[in-house]
């Protein structure tokens, strides 16, 4: 039997089994009960513990066989999950085992080259406006401005993106700079701390949100006081 055989192997090792219960942390009885009782009535924790001590295959062990441990287990072994999904695997006809087979090797290969996969989605087409959104003294507001529409990779941080907006000016710098394409999610409000696009009397400024102005991150430039003129167009959540 193959406990005989373990119980065997554990005496050889450690003297005795109370030494080898020690050194795995594992109570005595614990141990006496997983070789009387049978090891694929164990729990699966105390299997693992016992086969990391012994430095042997785990579901080897399970399917009644003593096998040193593979040198890819070695420093990555099987923890309680994997060993349940390999119990439910033998438990499988062909038919599931196929399904299954088939299912890991499709994940696989997107882990494995996950841009192969990002480049079958399509890009998203946005409008963008051009110089209209001023990192400096204001630039006119673009509601009669044709936009051009534009590409963007199509992520998941993406899909929330309305218009895109190039920077006119140095007074977002060093976060952004004169040029720079910004992707902007149209809404109108903002927490203190995040970068919009607002309207002031007519013209468009990307700028952060403070408590009672719109700062400039370039300290050459004066913040902008916060008016009932000031009007929020969208948040700033990323540039091309």
């Amino acid at each position: 039997m193959i406990e005989q055989e373990l119980k065997k192997l554990i005496i050889e090792r450690y003297s005795s089994l109370s030494r080898f219960a020690d050194e795995i942390d594992m109570a005595w009885t614990t141990l006496d009960g997983v070789l009387k009782r049978g090891v694929n009535k164990a729990n699966i924790t105390s299997l693992i513990k016992i086969c990391n001590g012994l430095n042997i295959d785990c579901e080897s062990l399970y399917y009644g066989r003593i096998l040193p441990k593979q040198e890819l287990l070695t420093s990555t072994p099987f923890n309680e999950n994997e060993i349940d999904h390999l119990k439910k695997y033998r438990s499988l006809d062909d038919y599931g085992k196929k399904a299954v087979d088939a299912l890991v090797d499709i994940e696989y290969e997107r882990r494995s080259e996950p841009k192969e996969y990002i480049q079958l989605l399509p890009p998203i087409v946005i409008p963008s406006y051009g110089h209209i959104a001023s990192a400096g003294t204001g630039q006119y507001v673009f509601d009669d401005i044709p936009p051009m529409m534009i590409e963007i990779e199509n992520t998941i941080e993406n899909q929330e993106v309305s218009f895109a907006i190039d920077v006119n000016g140095d007074s977002m710098e060093p976060t952004y700079h004169d040029e720079d394409t910004l992707l902007v999610k149209k809404q109108n409000t903002l927490r203190v701390g995040e970068i919009g696009i607002f309207m002031i009397n007519g013209e468009a400024y990307v700028k952060e949100l403070g408590k009672d102005a719109l700062i400039s991150h370039n300290k050459d430039y004066n913040d902008i006081p916060l008016t009932e003129n000031t009007i929020c167009i969208g948040k700033v959540v990323g540039k091309k």
